[in-house]
């Protein structure tokens, strides 16, 4: 790369950051991180509400599963499979509810078809007074049966709403057409969403009371469980943890469109006279727009359309920023797309070949889903990369220049060129993504000072902060899930390490570590959060501190004059244990607990790992300073990024925004 003269240098410096900025952030694009594999039939993924941060999973045939945090293993929490129907099709164990003090009383409810005749049943049980992740195996009551012959259309959640009342969601009783006109029949629970209130005492008859606000309580004609009316198979649906706690639900359409509706008291949604806000001539003479409430949108499902129906799923309130909060999350069952409505238009997030049966929420809000056939539950997660100043999602090969204070950058979304002064000699790169805006932020740390100078790409303002002290090592990342990285130090004299959440301005100091171990911070337990990690060369061993559980773990994999180059190689979301030496890498892949060899590199050379070929995985790459050359296999099809960008004494940024 050549050198620039000092008045040269700022007229090329003004030109690239008018013409090229800090970077256009791609579209919001998601990944699905694995979570469990190896499941029967998942139809439903949920939590207890308890503080426990316990994932437990509805599988059809009538088994539920709990996953505690930190681990990838489910266990059998219930089988009720001597119960429930098993005959697969849109009949089984179908969902789940947890009493919102469930922490203090054990008791959650079921909704399931029942095997003898296929009708729908709401029952009671209570989790086993000495073992929390094992339920009782007898109902403790059956809370409400309602007939249901025909084998389709049978609906399937339960949801505690804000007020306490337990929801539920009833199809129209099957077959095309609602031919026995269930959904518009005031006095039939078929085709409705369902409100009662279940805290009563066991005994009484009926179980549960009716909410004295329920549209036809105590009225003749009309079911007193009614919430609201005219819905087809409101198979999916949740209510949004924050905002004005709305019900959203997914109607799945006949031929031609699905919905997604708000319900509201006493609302009539239109089936079968209306499927979306199309007339469907079952009975026209009713096709009167303002006697029904139309839908938030729908989609097309008619032939050809590969689409065919809707899984409802959630409002997204989350921490990590996975997705924009507000934002409505679904996808259709046949195509197995992911898609987001952002209350103005629908957008395609992720096509899968998943059989999306479900949605979920984990306690901090996060998403997941159940895929039907592939027998998984995965994580929707925000995709990211190291050193990713232009947000596309790929690493750019970039380096800061200590000598002149510069960073010299290329793109990889359009191969130009950023020229930058940002820094000074002797300041250490700390490149993150400070903002939550995709695009990682140029920044320094100053040792003889102690503090952190950034360049936010979201505002093109300039944040210092004094946060640390001479001798300090940055070790900056994201520990809170907030998709913002978090100021953080090593003190190797004290062996501390010292932070600051970006999510809340909280301080944390946390013992950890001994003189001469260098930080390896990283997502190794698949949370979303950085877990305070270090690399100990003089008996090659890795010590970390898992975020999810806080549970701690040493791993021997190295020796003395190892350099440490973690990243995630496999793509499962969590960070491999990774070093180099003497142009030899040995990698400890997470995901199979194999050691992957490459000899690529020599003595000398700089570990520079990073996502360049943005498939998910990072690459394998090394900086070369005596030449100034850039080499990296890249991991989606073993090809070969080689490139001159910098000179000796440059310090490589992706060296120090670790994956």
């Amino acid at each position: 790369m050549r050198k620039f003269g000092v008045g040269l240098f700022l007229v090329l410096l003004t030109l690239v950051i008018n013409v090229f900025g800090q970077g256009v952030p791609a579209p919001l694009t998601i990944r699905i991180q694995p979570f469990i594999t190896g499941l029967s039939l998942p139809v439903h993924v949920t939590n207890a509400k308890d503080g426990t941060n316990r994932i437990f999973i509805v599988q059809q045939r009538g088994i539920i599963k709990v996953v505690q945090p930190g681990t990838n293993t489910a266990t059998d929490f219930l089988n009720v499979s001597g119960v429930v129907s098993n005959s697969g099709n849109e009949r089984g164990l179908l969902g789940l509810a947890f009493h919102p003090q469930y922490a203090a009383n054990r008791r959650f409810f079921i909704y399931y078809t029942r095997q003898t005749d296929g009708a729908i049943e709401i029952a009671e049980y209570e989790t086993n007074v000495s073992n929390p992740n094992q339920a009782n195996p007898t109902a403790i009551r059956t809370i409400l049966t309602i007939p249901h012959p025909i084998s389709n259309h049978n609906g399937g959640t339960i949801l505690f709403g804000p007020d306490g009342f337990l929801y539920a969601g009833t199809g129209d009783g099957g077959g095309g057409n609602d031919s026995s006109n269930n959904a518009q029949n005031i006095n039939s629970l078929l085709g409705k969403i369902l409100r009662i209130d279940i805290n009563t005492p066991v005994g009484q008859v009926p179980a549960y009371n009716i909410p004295p606000t329920n549209p036809y309580a105590g009225a003749t004609p009309g079911a007193d469980e009614i919430y609201a009316i005219g819905m087809r198979n409101p198979y999916r649906f949740s209510f949004d943890r924050g905002g004005t706690n709305q019900l959203w639900v997914g109607d799945v359409g006949q031929d031609a469109i699905e919905e997604v509706d708000t319900i509201v008291l006493g609302g009539n949604y239109g089936w079968r006279v209306y499927e979306g806000n199309q007339c469907t001539n079952n009975d026209p003479g009713l096709c009167i727009p303002t006697n029904y409430l139309p839908p938030v949108f729908q989609y097309t499902s008619a032939s050809p359309n590969p689409r065919c129906s809707v899984t409802g799923g959630y409002v997204y309130r989350g921490t990590q920023n996975t997705l924009p909060p507000g934002s409505y999350i679904y996808a259709d069952y046949c195509t197995g797309e992911i898609l987001l409505w952002n209350n103005n238009a629908q957008t395609l997030l992720l096509d899968t070949s998943r059989t999306i049966s479900s949605f979920g929420e984990d306690e901090s809000g996060e998403i997941y889903i159940s895929g039907l056939a592939s027998g998984t539950v995965e994580k929707v997660v925000r995709a990211r990369a190291s050193a990713d100043f232009d947000g596309d999602f790929k690493t750019d090969v970039s380096v800061f220049r200590p000598t002149e204070g510069v960073w010299y950058i290329n793109h990889s979304s359009n191969n130009t060129f950023r020229i930058q002064g940002f820094g000074a000699n002797g300041d250490i790169p700390t490149p993150e993504d400070y903002d939550g805006d995709n695009i990682t932020d140029i920044g320094v740390f100053r040792p003889s000072t102690g503090e952190w100078f950034h360049f936010l790409s979201s505002s093109n303002t300039v944040g210092i902060i004094h946060f640390g002290a001479s001798g300090d090592v940055p070790a900056a990342g994201d520990y809170d899930g907030d998709a913002k990285a978090d100021f953080a130090v090593f003190r190797p004299s004290e062996g501390n390490w010292y932070r600051s959440n970006s999510s809340n301005g909280a301080a944390v100091i946390q013992q950890f570590g001994l003189t001469g171990d260098i930080p390896t911070p990283g997502d190794y337990d698949g949370d979303g959060k950085y877990d305070v990690a270090v690399f100990r060369p003089s008996n090659g061993f890795w010590y970390r501190l898992n975020s999810s559980n806080n549970g701690f773990s040493s791993v021997g994999f190295g020796a003395n004059g190892d350099v440490p180059a973690q990243g995630d190689f496999d793509g499962d979301f969590k960070t491999d244990q990774a070093i180099f030496r003497n142009g030899a890498w040995y990698v400890l892949l997470s995901s199979n607990l194999s050691v992957q060899i490459t000899n690529w590199g020599l003595a000398g050379d700089v570990p520079v790992v990073g996502d360049y070929d943005g498939d998910g995985k990072d690459d394998i790459g090394v900086f070369r300073p005596s030449t100034g050359v850039w080499y990296v296999i890249r991991s989606s099809n073993s090809s070969f990024l080689i490139t001159q960008f910098g000179l000796n004494g440059d310090l490589a940024a992706p060296k120090y925004d670790a994956p």
